[in-house]
């Protein structure tokens, strides 16, 4: 029998493909930081959004457009002048993502149409839900909005309660109490309070909704809902279901 040359080398396994870009998005939670790039578009509408309405429509949680106008000193310059910094940092910070590799434009249509589905979904199952276990059915104050003012006032609602709510809400809830009751139980604590507290939300303060129990019930579980987007999914697709689903409902009522 022939013996094999002593320099034989077996041959390297068979290089794997990169994954797609729809079986990468799909392949765990979306990381934070890619969050934080993918709900920009988001941001940006809505600061120039309310800019156009003369400062009106600013949601009730929206703690940083306020330190923004401060910061600003009030001038509309400066103001115009942030925001134009930020989208050129945005697109350099794209660019230089792209050329390393650590961030592919491609994922935000397959993230935006996983949080379309969710969002078309979300009111039916809700709506059903507790109109078959509580035999009750919301009559939300939805005043007629144009559908431009639509797309501003979701997008803020989209970003800054989904930020508020989930992310400093819920994950900090629960990060404080995980050494408390373990992991998995202040999450769940934290998911129920968080979604409590932005049900109740929308029944205080001057621009706050008159109080229903249907209505208190239904942002309940929405808050459920898009808590579990968060946690499973990540930021971009909670605000991103979040903010669709405002254009939706606001929509039909428009």
């Amino acid at each position: 029998m022939a013996r094999a040359p002593r320099d034989a080398r077996p041959e390297p396994p068979p290089r794997r493909r990169p994954p797609s870009a729809l079986g990468a998005h799909f392949g765990g939670r979306i990381d934070p930081f890619t969050s934080a790039v993918l709900v920009f578009p988001l941001f940006l509408t809505y600061q120039l959004g309310i800019l156009g309405r003369g400062g009106s429509g600013q949601n009730g949680v929206d703690f940083l457009t306020r330190e923004l106008i401060e910061l600003c000193a009030r001038d509309l310059g400066n103001y115009l002048g942030v925001l134009g910094a930020g989208l050129l940092a945005y697109a350099a910070l794209l660019v230089i993502l792209r050329q390393y590799g650590r961030f592919n434009p491609r994922v935000f249509l397959p993230m935006l149409a996983e949080s379309a589905f969710y969002a078309g979904t979300m009111g039916t199952l809700i709506l059903f839900a507790i109109h078959r276990f509580a035999e009750v059915m919301p009559q939300l104050a939805l005043a007629q909005v144009p559908l431009a003012d639509v797309v501003v006032i979701s997008a803020g609602a989209g970003l800054h309660e989904e930020l508020i709510f989930r992310v400093i809400g819920m994950g900090g809830l629960g990060f404080l109490l995980a050494g408390i009751t373990g992991p998995r139980r202040a999450w769940v604590f934290a998911l129920v309070l968080s979604s409590l507290v932005f049900s109740l939300a929308h029944h205080i303060g001057p621009a706050g909704e008159a109080f229903t129990f249907a209505a208190f019930v239904y942002r309940t579980l929405a808050g459920v809902f898009f808590a579990l987007v968060y946690q499973l999914r990540g930021f971009a697709v909670a605000a991103w279901t979040h903010a669709l689903y405002d254009v939706y409902v606001l929509s039909l009522h428009g």
